[in-house]
């Protein structure tokens, strides 16, 4: 082997590439990576959710963050919010909310009947691009309830494979909510996935609630394993998936991700692998590396089932891997193949300030390029020649490039990427929010004076943020999400590993194992040429669109139009052959669940027809044609044996088993104590009041009369249900709402209970140097979490700080 040594090459790479570049081939790989940009480009929203654990009938509030648009900040200005039960895929309640210059706010109340489990938050913008939803937001949350469930089904193995049959069989159960059989309920499934169906048929539930299906176990692959089932009956229908077992399937997958892509005969390489059991868990585990059978390196992985190893491969030998566990002796992991030629790069940390410094080493002299790009512009670049056997050190210079991720490619001398490496520039610049209170532990309705600051190194910044302080319990690590992680890291690699401490972006360790592994998984250098398709892409926009036929004709002039929300009564125009879109101005409303009122402006009424669809119809459907997965993790953050949760009416949950139950009050509508509308007022005369939604003390409202205003403070006149039955020239739209304030509780009131999670909710702070606010605590006791969240010029801004709460 030929002795090998060190030849330092600063490159100091100051320069953008400019359309005319010298080199044509460089200048159509430009063009070439800003059409793959363009194609794949979307907005970027981001929803600060005030915790992620409620219960039912919690009140839920939010901040919408556009953070990147493909279109005029104008044409966005409705986020719709969907909840979806994650186990059946069904949507649990949706809502629409004003987005105005990018950002959007609100609240919304869960349905009292809503049974615990895992949920999900779906937020997405109006805009559609190729007939398909922009800018979606996905929040995981978990709920916990004391309503039992009217139907529940469940699926699981019954035999994996039967010798005669060459079947497996999965056994569906069908109960009530008091554990009693549920016979005759029409099932239908798919097996199969993307519309290529293995097995689809239909069945009735047996006397005992159960059905066996039966499937083709041989032919069952990772790619058709998904099985899709609907049970219903009545009105009640449930959706469950399954993932069926694959015959021959590993118990662990094991991902291995050579430093820069690639192994190459006799060059030193780091190694990155990530090991995960059959369920997409992280496995922190130990291993083995083989050459020939000869065992020549340990290994392991750490929390979150990621680890590196060092390696000088030889083309002619075999390398595998072992994992150290009985149950997978004898089962071996390939490395990549091993290339003959080539180039390795490597680095120290990928988390740069100002400059960043890679080595590249070729066993054969090569000329060769080296871009600096996001895979939307090429920012730097240069080229130089590697002599075989010898380490060539680079130092880029980062002045021109912006904070967050990007990534070094290097061509070879036909312009095919060879490696590259994706890593963080300046990441000693993140914006940073300063939380201080006036001390660390407080009393039951106390009050708390906070000073808030955000800097971008030492010097105070300008933004807009939102502020939530919630019982630390209301917060599942596992599910949460901060705009920071999600803004530099989230949205471009997908499915990241859980952090046991929440914060990915202040753990560097974590982040340099991340973008080790990761490098190649998302981001792959379109190898072919791409088409230009910035002239053939559709953008379109979620409305209410609908047509007007005369005796099932089309109309031969334009129809006059009304909407009625609230006070507000506006007109607009069909056009010549009765086509029309409602104008999204028309549809802002004041007060929740106040209705719009479309309706024709003729006499002649009756002799039209009025045809409209739903927006909120056309994205339900999408969304639960959408798989979601979880991420997946052993470590639970939350411990559900040990915490517990306290409903905004003050009774304290656990999570039991509830075989029977007897509750009237599922539905505010069927109650005595609320009217058609679901409007309220409690013992306290508060409209509305959140803090006593499911009280047996409540009455209905009266027209006319004064209350206490529930859902903004001071009093309010209330001027009657408007939930009357549809007239026949009159169509009932669903609003968009308009942000409402937070409820403050009066503390001086000694007789209502302050049981909320949520103390203080601030959803548009404009902080501009050291920023006072203050806020009262409640009743409830134990550890808070204060959070900020929010954006700046310079990019985005989160901060957190815990503070207790003990009794007077």
């Amino acid at each position: 082997m030929l002795s090998k040594f060190y030849i330092m090459l600063l490159c100091t790479l100051l320069f953008w590439v400019n359309v005319k570049a010298q080199d044509k081939k460089l200048d159509s790989i430009a063009s070439n990576i800003s059409r793959y940009a363009l194609r794949n480009a979307g907005s970027s929203l981001f929803v600060h959710f005030d915790k992620n654990v409620y219960t039912n009938n919690d009140q839920v509030w939010f901040t919408g963050y556009l953070l990147k648009s493909i279109t005029n900040l104008d044409q966005y200005h409705t986020l719709f919010i969907t909840l979806i039960n994650n186990q059946d895929g069904s949507v649990v309640l949706q809502d629409k909310f004003l987005i105005e210059k990018g950002f959007a706010f609100g609240a919304l109340t869960l349905p009292d009947s809503i049974p615990s489990g895992s949920y999900r938050f779906v937020a997405n913008t109006n805009i559609k691009k190729n007939n398909q939803p922009d800018g979606e937001f996905v929040q995981p949350i978990t709920i916990k309830a004391t309503t039992v469930n009217p139907l529940t089904a469940s699926i699981s193995i019954f035999k994996t494979f039967d010798e005669q049959t060459r079947n497996g069989t999965v056994l569906l159960k069908v109960l009530s909510s008091d554990n009693r059989f549920v016979e005759g309920a029409e099932i239908k499934y798919q097996i199969g996935k993307d519309k290529q169906f293995l097995q689809t048929g239909t069945a009735k539930s047996s006397v005992i609630g159960e059905l066996m299906i039966h499937y083709p176990a041989q032919k069952i692959t990772a790619e058709n394993n998904l099985l899709r089932v609907t049970v219903k009956k009545g009105k009640e229908i449930r959706y469950l998936k399954f993932e069926l077992p694959v015959s021959n399937h590993s118990n662990y997958q094991i991902q291995v991700y050579p430093e820069g892509g690639y192994l190459v005969d006799n060059l030193l390489s780091k190694v990155g692998f990530e090991i995960k059991d059959d369920q997409g868990a992280a496995i922190k585990a130990r291993a083995v590396l083989y050459e020939n059978d000869l065992a020549i390196d340990t290994m392991q992985t750490g929390s979150i089932g990621i680890g590196s190893f060092s390696i000088c491969p030889k083309a002619s030998k075999n390398y595998i891997i072992r994992l150290l566990t009985d149950a997978q002796a004898g089962e071996a992991y390939k490395l990549p193949a091993i290339l003959k030629t080539g180039a390795v790069l490597s680095t120290g940390s990928v988390l740069a300030n100002n400059d960043f410094r890679i080595h590249l080493e070729s066993n054969q002299d090569a000329k060769v390029y080296v871009l600096v790009h996001n895979f939307s512009n090429i920012l730097l670049h240069t080229s130089l020649t590697l002599a075989a056997d010898k380490i060539q050190n680079i130092r880029f210079k980062l002045d021109s490039v912006p904070i967050g991720l990007h990534t070094v490619t290097v061509l070879d001398d036909h312009y095919k990427p060879i490696a590259e490496r994706i890593f963080f520039a300046h990441y000693d610049q993140l914006n940073r929010a300063e939380l201080v209170t006036d001390k660390n532990e407080y009393s039951t309705r106390d009050q708390v004076n906070l000073k808030l600051n955000v800097f971008k190194d030492k010097t105070p910044l300008p933004a807009m943020v939102s502020i939530a302080c919630v019982q630390s319990n209301r917060i599942s690590v596992s599910n949460n999400q901060n705009i920071i992680d999600y803004f530099y890291l989230g949205q471009y690699l997908n499915k990241l590993p859980n952090q046991p401490m929440g914060l990915k972006y202040v753990d560097q360790d974590y982040l340099n194992d991340v973008l080790l592994v990761k490098t190649w998984s998302k981001y792959k250098w379109p190898e072919t040429e791409v088409e230009d398709t910035s002239g053939n892409e559709m953008l379109s926009s979620f409305g209410y669109k609908g047509n007007i036929t005369r005796k099932k004709k089309l109309l031969a002039a334009p129809m006059g139009l009304s909407t009625i929300a609230g006070e507000n009564l506006k007109f607009f125009n069909t056009d010549s052959v009765g086509q029309f879109d409602v104008p999204f101005v028309n549809l802002i409303i004041e007060e929740p669940k106040q209705h719009v009122w479309l309706s024709m402006a003729t006499a002649k009424y009756d002799q039209y027809d009025l045809k409209i669809n739903d927006p909120q119809d056309e994205l339900k459907k999408y969304l639960m044609l959408q798989d979601f997965e979880a991420i997946n993790t052993k470590a639970a953050v939350l411990n559900e044996s040990m915490q517990s949760i306290i409903t905004p009416a003050g009774i304290r949950l656990k999570e039991v088993v509830i075989n029977k139950t007897k509750d009237d009050r599922t539905d505010f509508a069927k109650n005595a104590f609320a009217n058609k509308c679901g409007d309220y007022v409690c013992r306290y005369h508060i409209l509305n009041c959140p803090n006593h939604g499911g009280d047996y003390g409540n009455t209905m409202p009266v027209k006319g009369k004064s209350y206490a205003n529930g859902r903004g403070g001071g009093s309010i006149v209330y001027q009657g249900c408007t939930d009357q039955e549809p007239k026949p020239n009159i169509t009932i739209l669903k609003g968009i709402n308009l942000p409402k304030e937070f409820y403050v509780a009066d503390i001086t009131n000694k007789n209502e209970p302050i049981n909320f999670a949520t103390v203080y909710w601030n959803y548009q702070v404009l902080v501009n140097g050291e920023t006072p606010l203050t806020f009262n605590t409640g009743d409830l006791t134990g550890q808070f979490k204060i959070i900020v969240q929010g954006v700046t010029d310079g990019g985005v801004v989160y901060g957190e700080r815990e503070i207790t709460v003990k009794n007077k």
